[in-house]
């Protein structure tokens, strides 16, 4: 072809006949039986007639997309004798708004890269130069790997907890886990007597804190059907494009063909902004409140006989807006009205005042008045990015408190609240649901009868200095007044989570654990976590194992999905079932009383438990289930009729509920309490509204802060905080304008290539998506860079290099890092070649118990002129760990 002596047509026949040669032969050892290979007949066929031959007689199967993107798709393989030819998507039914396909993104369809990765950890192994005796913890992360039986590596496993328990107690066990979901090793743990657990504000932000106790629970917002009335979708800081890849999109798209206008507020444009058209409001990372708070001063200041203020919603249905609307338990007599006006601090909180901390220009912020104004109907989705950052404790209540100045609740197309992920720009009540399999403990924490909850964010802190402050177990809506306790880990295990690299500050994670006595991980590629243990167990993927998959329960409200085991498990993979099994067998404990099913009975109860909602309101069985079902898959259970056959729900792999603009299912978030608020009164707050002056939110922050000094106060109103890390802290002298050491800030995006640090690997995606930093035209020109060049960025925490996009659809003073690229650290220079965001994050400072500050990191960064080379991501070798 780069000869010129090959034309088109004769190119595709051969690419044609050596796909499918790949195809036969690639895969050799993962079944017993083998395709055949591509003879001469084949290769000098037609196009595609090399496929067709090879593809007779296969079959196509659901298959898992298990992973925490937002998006929940359809993903199918073809499978012939136990090897996966080709991959689609939804195709079980004609594409339409009210039946939308459930399609799958570019991730989802290059997962055979994960499943057939030459990365794939195939064997048990341990770390070179650990011993129990002389574990060489500095070792971590540099050292060789060697191949060891299952046995070997589970008695070891065994042994160090044993040892851990007997000589400091389960309290120097830390589990790296997301409160048991879909864990077993956690339920094995909790009965060896317990474990040390961790939690924070991790995806929602600060939206984590019981923000129900001031009036809006996370996302509760309206359907679909209802935000075509919308005159405006605000986008606060949200990027459904990327962040919640599928379905979302398309019902945007859909409310942008009806007309309705789309405003994007964030530090840069990003691709959802880009495909709605939508008119930018530009505003630094983490300064969000004090944007929230000069918009809602100029409603006040332009309002005229309730032109911009819905005067009627705010004296039915809120408290704590001025002095004459208190509630009844406030401790103070401060109100939010006149805190706008500066009557506590003495500083008015203009749209001049605004801006100068914002950066949003003045005539942006008037704009966003007039549109929040009350009569526009108006769906304010935010996603948590403004909520993960230092200094946004009060953002949730300070949203909630514009969108109510404006009526923009219980009406239709009106709604504000948390819109992130599965069900985005369609909520309301699950029309179908899948089911949990059934293992004790699942989803709460509380079968461990150990107490320990560090905070994320602080955990490489608590571990290295061994002490912290337990404010309860946030992720199961425990806060307790803190207590400071001392904490001494010895050993760290992880099951399913990549702690090292998706929480801040790796590097100081990597000294924590150096420091413990032995670390464990199970993966099926070899993840951050992984490469800094002693010993790493191979791990099934989704694709080689029936068993209940979590992530599927958070799908759209009208679809539900099945899936089954597509292949065997690879080279010497197990599943994590078996694994905590054999762990507990070897503990002394008996499995079937921790877990009191089977892994294919666990699967069967996801599918057969999973319920659909009819029109009336009534909810039953989602699955038609036989005696033949039964008897056919060797499992428990009763016979039932529901709205699809079994065997039809997972062949499809996912089932949709045709809907209509005029059927029972439309719901609109709030519209009993705001017809009638006093005989709706909120459940959740102590007056029964929306509480503008919230005092049991000031009370649970004063209990979770007390006794630390760095921590900030946190108001019933929802006041400015000054954030640590944030654009103020750019300079050395704010009043006098003085730029610092670290003039930039960075911000993270969820990024298309990956979820979260899954799926980093996967050649196709890597060379889809370059992963750049992405800056400011101006501010690049600058410092003369060009598109393309790489630069360094950097701070104390860490540096890393990566190429710059550079454009101007992102703020001056701001660059964007796309999250959970896996560290790559040099270690003679200490610089990291992968991009990874958590190597500049800092540990959670003067901000609240539990608040990781993603958002909230100062950097700066130059064109790379040092000696290593920086290779295009896709051309990264992907080899086995073992291979010498």
């Amino acid at each position: 072809m780069t000869s010129g002596s090959i034309d088109r047509r004769s190119f595709i026949k051969a690419s044609a006949a050596a796909t499918a040669a790949f195809g036969a032969l690639s895969l050799v050892g993962c079944s017993e039986n083998k395709l055949s290979e591509t003879g001469d007949e084949a290769k000098n066929a037609e196009p595609g007639a090399a496929f067709a031959a090879n593809e007779e007689g296969a079959e196509w199967y659901a298959a898992p997309c298990w992973h925490n993107c937002g998006g929940r798709c359809l993903n199918k393989v073809l499978v012939k004798d136990g090897v996966v030819l080709r991959q689609k998507t939804d195709d079980t039914h004609e594409d339409s708004y009210d039946w939308p396909q459930s399609r799958g993104c570019l991730r989802g369809r290059s997962m055979q890269q994960q499943i057939f990765g030459a990365d794939r950890v195939k064997y048990p192994m341990k770390r070179k130069h650990w011993s129990p005796d002389d574990p060489h913890g500095e070792l971590r992360g540099i050292d060789e790997w060697e191949r060891i039986s299952w046995d070997e590596a589970l008695d070891y496993i065994a042994d160090e907890l044993v040892k851990a328990k007997e000589k400091y107690g389960n309290r120097s066990i830390y589990f790296m886990n997301l409160i048991n979901l879909e864990h077993y090793l956690g339920t094995v743990l909790s009965a060896f007597g317990g474990y040390v657990d961790a939690y924070a504000t991790q995806s929602n932000g600060t939206f984590t804190y019981p923000v129900s106790m001031f009036g809006v629970p996370v996302q509760q917002l309206n359907d679909r059907y209802d935000i075509e009335n919308a005159d405006y979708v605000i986008l606060w800081g949200h990027n459904p494009a990327w962040c919640a890849f599928g379905n979302p999109s398309y019902y945007i798209k859909h409310f942008k063909s009806l007309g309705v206008e789309f405003v994007y507020v964030g530090p840069d444009y990003n691709a959802t902004a880009g495909f709605t058209d939508a008119t930018w409001v530009p505003a630094r990372p983490g300064t969000d409140t004090a944007l929230i708070l000069g918009v809602a001063h100029t409603m006040l200041a332009k309002d005229s006989d309730g032109s911009l203020v819905d005067w009627d919603f705010l004296e039915r249905c809120t408290v704590g807006f001025d002095s004459d609307h208190m509630p009844a338990d406030a401790k103070t007599n401060e109100n939010f009205k006149d805190y706008l006006m500066g009557a506590y601090d003495g500083i008015e909180k203009s749209a001049e005042w605004a801006s100068e901390i914002c950066g949003t220009p003045v005539e942006k912020i008037e704009f966003l008045a007039d549109v929040l104004g009350r009569e526009n109907d108006c769906y304010i989705s935010t996603s948590a990015a403004p909520a993960r950052a230092k200094g946004s404790e009060n953002y949730p209540q300070a949203l909630m408190t514009l969108a109510a100045m404006g009526g923009h609740f219980g009406k239709p197309g009106n709604a504000c609240a948390l819109d992130i992920s599965y069900s985005a720009f369609n909520r309301g009540p699950k029309i179908v649901q899948n089911a949990y399999g059934g293992v004790p403990g699942q989803f709460s924490n509380c079968n461990n009868p150990i107490d320990d909850c560090l905070q994320l964010g602080e955990n490489w802190d608590n571990i290295i200095e061994g002490h912290y402050n337990f404010t309860g177990h946030h992720g199961i809506g425990q806060f307790v007044e803190a207590e400071e306790r001392d904490i001494d880990i010895h050993v760290i295990l992880g099951e399913t989570t990549n702690h090292l690299q998706t929480q801040p500050n790796i590097n100081r994670g990597i000294e924590a654990f150096r420091k413990v006595d032995f670390v464990a991980s199970q993966v099926y590629t070899m993840k951050t976590d992984s490469r800094y243990s002693d010993i790493v167990l191979p791990i099934c993927t989704r694709w080689e194992v029936d068993r209940d998959i979590f992530y599927s329960s958070f799908a759209d409200k009208e679809c539900a999905y099945a899936y089954r085991k597509i292949i065997d498990p690879l080279y010497e993979a197990r599943s994590d079932y078996d694994v905590a099994k054999g762990l507990a067998e070897r503990l002394g404990l008996n499995f079937g009383e921790i877990v009191p099913f089977e892994e294919k009975q666990l699967w069967f109860n996801h599918l057969a438990n999973a319920t659909m909602l009819a029109e009336d309101g009534t909810k039953g069985p989602l699955v038609t289930i036989t005696q033949d079902d039964l008897d056919a898959y060797g499992v428990e259970g009763k016979t039932q009729e529901g709205a699809v056959d079994l065997e039809k729900f997972i062949s499809d792999g996912v089932y949709r509920v045709k809907r209509s603009k005029d059927d029972k299912y439309g719901f609109i978030a709030f519209k009993a309490f705001r017809d009638d608020p006093e005989a709706n009164p909120i459940a959740t707050t102590a007056s029964g509204k929306l509480e503008i002056y919230c005092q049991a939110k000031g009370d649970l922050f004063a209990a979770i802060n007390k006794g630390v000094d760095r921590y900030v106060e946190v108001s019933p109103l929802p006041k400015y905080l000054r954030q640590n890390e944030g654009y103020e802290d750019t300079f050395t002298d704010w009043e006098n304008k003085v730029k610092g050491p670290y003039p930039f800030q960075m911000t993270h995006i969820h990024y298309l290539r990956r979820a979260h640090s899954d799926m980093d690997n996967l050649p196709w995606a890597r060379e889809a998506m370059v992963n750049p930093v992405f800056i400011n035209k101006d501010d690049a020109k600058a410092k003369g860079i060009e598109n393309g060049d790489v630069i360094l960025v950097h701070n104390d925490e860490g540096s890393f290099l990566r190429p710059a996009s550079v454009s101007r659809l992102i703020m001056p003073g701001v660059i964007s890092v796309p999250h959970g690229a896996n560290v790559k650290i040099d270690e003679e220079t200490g610089i990291d070649l992968a991009g990874a965001d958590n190597i500049l994050t800092s540990s959670s400072k003067e901000t609240s118990s539990g608040l990781c500050g993603w958002n909230s990191t100062l950097v700066d960064y130059e064109k790379y002129t040092g000696a290593l080379e920086l290779l295009p991501d896709y051309e990264w070798p992907i080899v086995d760990p073992l291979a010498e």
